[in-house]
């Protein structure tokens, strides 16, 4: 371990005391039992002081904790006894729940931090930190050094490699956390698949005021003080159906937050010295925050809390309604929770117990408080004060007749609003203000979440805009204030709407007249073809048209420039059609689908991510909110959208995908000046385009490419792009081995490049491409020679397989790849006497990749080859120790492949497995425990190429060792022989991964 890393343990160490934990060094735990994983007598004395039952009964739940297995099956179920307790039954029959966390007093619980613990497995490791709570270990940290780029992926590695070494201590952590002492993220662990887990940031400490500090410092705060810890253990980790499998979240930060923010004033409502207690309160979170989690963290607590209460999830649509109830019951411990399916069901709720409601957990849609029905049936409101009502999408329901129909069958409850756009809109006689409905006096919101925020934690991309004057916008005022107010018919009268509807018809014709259709379409035909098909990304469109006759306008027009196939319609259809247009598609869509046409709709929405087409979908209402599709690229917008609508329409490109750097919008209606005054209104600040980096112009993200590729390339101001010789080859790797400058250049690189995955992107490109040109090939041999598959090279490489598509697609230019070059005597003489930093490096890192290849690992050699390199950059020069080590790594190199021509690439592994693991021994003896070992039981298998994967094997295996090692080499010297033969053993699992 290097100094820096060493510092940075004892940092988080002495950090994690201040927030209530108790240090013990591993010297202090050495009563942990080979293979067991706790430390005894502090689970004991633990679980004695929460559990006031006899001794016999406490050893029978440690018993059943033993008896759990290394997989996800027992990591949930160590995960449930934690939550809910341990069942034990005494010798009269009676049940008894071993509690083994403390929720309610955490006084009651240990917390032990130790560091550098040698914990027994398929091979000894000594992970950088554990943490232990009543005597369980159940988080681990990894530590890289903050100078070394990529430092945190290559943590994220070495605890993957953990899981397989040392399984069964995986049986019961529960949370990951890898740094390198300034930035940091965590993860869940459930024996996923290395790349599989969810890993995140944390980046609030609360409920701690004045959150200061690094991006790791906060992590340490808002998860391990050990009140927070408690919680997040036993409120905020869940295992979760996902289709035929299970998976374990953890609460993200802002989730924690506003669930925590929202119990404390239930909580402190209940508190009857409080004056004026608030029952409502707005949650104001962009998408990507997870608001479908945030309340089923809510509820779940609760249910624990309040059995009595009555929680009802409010929706506003019926695919929300199934999805929330899918979104629920998915999770252990909500499995109960009921769909309220009409209006009677609803009002047999309210009626429950003389008028207490009935207590549970409920979805059900706004709609089923419309007025006539819900007073036909039900005559009384509640009297539970112990209502708790959650309200999805706040912001579009919560003003009309129903919405006071609701607040009237529920006077007393509590009552939260969940939204991304609040409104606060007054149109004639009619108020919308989500801010009123859902605030308390002197209250903006209880929790925000913004667009910033989302698009900086990653659960969102920026969106990128570009004005297209295809057809003549409509810039008149007096119009689009007409068209604005379209929006807003809730409240009106049948007569209002109809009078309504009759001025903005003659508007909307502008929208759709045959000529400005038939123009955008061969627009977005041509553009769909070259900048978005062509990319062959798997990345799609959204076509938004005025209305459902343009819809189908649209379509027409569509399936004669690019394959029907392509596009589809997805909006309503009415039985009794007025309009010919409509109806005459409808009557084709259900015989050309063989299905009616709401079925088809739903079928299309499904295909669009799941299948190949459709392609581009073709909208006006539908789709435009709560339609979530990380393959939609590229908006195509051929209708007006004011405020909430605008910007919840244009957030549908801005979910993460591969290749997907932005979301796109293509404006045919010139909504600019409306686009910057909702952002303005949303998110505060300038009312220029591109705030926050929210939405920017193509000009702005042309002007910021021009600015980044000039500061990357100044950072190569000394060096001479135009010198293909060797020596200025090697230069320009000495500059790159500086971990900061190749982190900025890396990252600087990654921008340019993912500005430059934007349809049209090449027309500010070309007057550029010499210097992104150059800066390409200095960023390959960066990704050849300077990066060690033990960080994230396979990121770098992809990334880097990126930009040679964009230049030798676009401007059929050639990016220097690997160079083929021969590390042999000659190489290493001309090393010996140039002492070349350069080609040091790029032996090394051709060895590197040479062995990751390989169909068997080579562990020793390998971590002699990353020992090597580190010493490298240290020193930045070739010195005699560097060298000699080169060299000697050179002989082994040329051993193993003299070894695999002659007895194949499986003998020759384990024949250097051996070599590595009993040192220096004359050739007759290694050669004689080869032999003898290679036909005992066990290895055989292992030789002929067969997985081990049974404990029953393992155990063969070890057992010839010994029985091998005996045979040659035995001394009667006992301890030297367990160390040498556990060497082996370790050795070869290493290299045959079993």
């Amino acid at each position: 371990m290097s100094f820096d890393e060493a510092s940075s343990e004892r940092w988080i160490i002495e950090k994690l005391q201040e927030l209530g934990w108790t240090y013990s060094t591993a010297e202090e735990l050495e009563d942990m039992e080979d293979n067991k994983f706790f430390l005894r007598e502090t689970l004991l004395n633990s679980l004695r002081r929460m559990n006031p039952i006899p001794d016999s009964l406490i050893s029978d739940a440690v018993s059943k904790l033993e008896e759990l297995t290394p997989s996800k099956d027992g990591n949930s179920k160590f995960l449930n006894f934690l939550k809910n307790g341990i069942n034990v039954i005494d010798e009269n029959r009676q049940i008894h729940t071993v509690k083994l966390l403390d929720g309610l007093n955490k006084y009651n619980n240990s917390f032990i931090v130790t560091n550098q613990l040698s914990i027994h497995g398929k091979s000894n490791k000594r992970p950088d930190i554990l943490l232990f709570v009543n005597g369980i270990p159940i988080v681990i940290m990894e530590n890289k050094n903050p100078y070394n780029a990529g430092s945190i992926d290559e943590a994220y590695n070495q605890i993957k490699g953990y899981e397989e070494s040392i399984d069964g201590l995986f049986t019961y952590l529960q949370i990951a956390v890898i740094n390198n002492g300034i930035k940091g993220e965590l993860f869940p662990l459930f024996f996923n698949e290395k790349g599989k887990d969810t890993r995140a940031k944390w980046k609030a400490s609360y409920p701690m005021e004045n959150q200061q500090g690094s991006e790791f410092e906060i992590l340490l705060q808002g998860v391990f003080d050990t009140d927070n810890f408690v919680k997040i253990l036993l409120n905020y980790t869940h295992i979760r159906k996902k289709a035929d499998r299970n998976e374990k979240i953890i609460a993200r930060y802002m989730q924690f937050r506003a669930t925590e923010k929202i119990l404390n004033r239930i909580y402190g409502n209940m508190d009857k010295t409080l004056k004026n207690p608030e029952k409502t309160g707005l949650i104001w979170h962009w998408q990507g925050s997870g608001k479908t989690l945030i309340m089923a963290y809510t509820a779940y607590q609760l249910r624990k809390s309040l059995p009595d209460a009555t929680i009802l999830i409010v929706v506003d649509r019926k695919d929300l309604d199934n999805q929330a109830l899918s979104s629920f019951s998915d999770i252990q411990g909500l499995e109960l929770t009921r769909d309220i399916k009409n209006t009677t069901e609803l009002g047999d709720l309210i009626a429950y117990n003389n008028g207490n409601a009935q207590p549970g957990i409920f979805i059900v849609t706004i709609q089923k408080f419309s007025p006539e029905n819900f007073r036909s049936i039900v005559k009384n409101s509640t009297l539970n004060n112990n209502v708790i009502c959650l309200v999805d999408e706040s912001h579009r329901t919560q003003y009309g007749l129903m919405a006071g129909t609701f607040r009237n069958a529920f006077p007393d409850a509590f009552v939260f609003g969940f939204t991304g756009t609040p409104i606060r809109k007054k149109s004639g006689g009619n108020v919308r203000n989500t801010f009123e409905e859902f605030c308390p006096p002197g209250e903006i919101y209880l929790d925000r979440y913004t667009m910033k925020d989302a698009q900086d934690d990653g659960f969102t991309v920026p969106i990128a805009y570009e004005y297209n004057a295809a057809i003549p916008a409509v810039k008149d005022r007096i119009i689009n204030e007409a068209l604005e107010h379209d929006e807003e018919t809730e409240g009106l009268t049948e007569s209002e709407k109809d009078l309504l509807n009759r001025k903005i018809k003659v508007i909307k014709e502008l929208y759709k007249t045959d000529a400005n259709v038939d123009t955008i379409a061969r627009d977005v035909a041509n553009h769909f073809k070259n900048e978005v098909e062509n990319t062959n990304s798997g990345l799609k469109a959204m076509l938004v048209a005025v209305d459902r006759e343009a819809c189908v306008m649209y379509k027409r027009k569509l399936d004669k420039l690019l394959a029907p196939e392509t596009s589809e319609i997805v909006m309503t259809f009415g039985h009794n059609e007025s309009s010919s247009l409509i109806s005459e598609y409808r009557d084709e869509l259900q015989k050309r689908t063989g299905k009616d046409a709401k079925q088809a709709c739903k079928e299309f929405t499904e295909n669009y991510n799941t299948s190949e087409n459709p392609k581009i979908l073709i909208v006006t209402d539908m789709l435009l909110t709560g339609f979530d599709s990380p393959k939609l690229w590229v908006m195509y917008l051929a209708k007006p959208l004011f405020e909430e609508r605008l910007l919840q329409a244009i957030g549908r490109t801005d979910r993460p995908f591969r290749d997907k750097d932005y979301g796109y919008i293509i404006d045919y209606v010139y909504l600019l000046g409306t686009l910057n005054k909702t952002l303005k209104k949303y998110e505060g600040g300038s009312s220029k385009p591109g705030i926050g980096g929210i939405v920017i112009s193509r000009e702005e993200i042309e002007k910021n490419f021009v600015e980044l590729l000039d500061q990357t390339y100044a950072i190569f101001v000394d060096y001479d792009f135009s010198d293909n010789s060797h020596d200025n080859l090697n230069k320009l790797i000495k500059i790159l081995s500086d971990p900061e400058i190749s982190d900025r250049f890396e990252k600087n690189f990654r921008k340019l490049t993912a500005m430059l995955n934007l349809p049209r992107a090449k027309t500010y490109l070309i007057s550029h491409m010499d210097k992104y040109r150059q800066l390409a090939r200095a960023y390959g041999i960066y990704v050849n020679n300077l990066k060690l598959g033990t960080v994230d090279g396979e990121k770098v490489q992809e990334a880097y397989e990126r930009v040679k598509k964009i230049i030798s697609e676009n401007f059929f230019l050639d990016v220097e790849n690997r160079g083929n070059f021969t590390i042999d005597r000659d190489y290493l003489n001309r090393l010996g006497k140039t002492r070349d930093y350069g080609s040091a490096l790029r032996a090394l890192n051709t060895w590197h990749t040479e062995l990751s290849n390989r169909k068997y690992g080579y562990p020793g050699l390998l971590e002699r080859i990353v020992n090597a390199y580190q010493k490298l950059l240290n020193a930045k020069a070739v010195n005699d120790e560097i060298l000699q080590q080169i060299k000697s790594i050179k002989d082994t190199m040329d051993s193993i492949k003299e070894s695999e021509s002659t007895e194949g690439e499986t003998k020759a592994a384990f024949r250097e497995a051996i070599k590595n693991s009993i040192g220096d021994v004359n050739d007759d003896l290694f050669n004689a425990f080869c032999e003898d070992l290679a036909v005992r039981p066990g290895i055989k298998a292992l030789l002929k190429g067969e997985k081990i994967v049974r404990k029953i094997d393992r155990t063969k295996i070890k057992r010839s060792i010994r029985y091998a090692y005996i045979k040659v080499f035995g001394t009667g010297d006992f301890e030297k022989e367990d160390t040498s033969i556990d060497i082996i053993y370790k050795n070869l699992g290493e290299t045959f991964e079993f």
